[in-house]
């Protein structure tokens, strides 16, 4: 794998364009393999309207991934990473309008979305 090349570029007022490396090899792709990730995706379920039921669900659902994670990684690094799940777990509160759910955790942050899935199967592609 090609390490990536960090390029400066500099204007002198002869108008000659110099390059100057500002830092070789940046270990970019191969550092974020070395980290945790979670990306959970909850399809809407009826339980989903109580409070009680969801919690349950995401609670579970992080037991897994921990377990998992503790598997591939040490443990140094999967504790900051289940306890921002944990943390954003902690922060949801039952959606009344059916939406499906999305946690994405990192070491860098914490993101839950909701969204509407659709059922319907469409070709967006123009007739030809």
């Amino acid at each position: 794998m090609h390490a990536l090349l960090v390029v400066q570029f500099c204007h002198f007022s002869n108008k000659n364009f110099q390059m100057k490396s500002l830092k070789k090899d940046l270990e970019m792709p191969d550092a974020a393999k070395s980290f945790p990730q979670i990306s959970l995706v909850f399809p809407f379920e009826l339980k989903m309207n109580q409070e009680l039921p969801l919690i349950d669900m995401l609670t579970l659902a992080a037991d897994n991934e921990e377990k998992k994670l503790a598997s591939k990684y040490p443990e140094e690094r999967v504790g900051p990473v289940m306890k921002k799940l944990r943390h954003l777990i902690a922060g949801i509160h039952c959606q009344q309008d059916k939406m499906s759910l999305c946690l994405l955790v990192s070491p860098l942050t914490e993101k839950a979305f909701y969204f509407t899935p659709t059922r319907e199967l469409s070709n967006n592609f123009p007739n030809s």
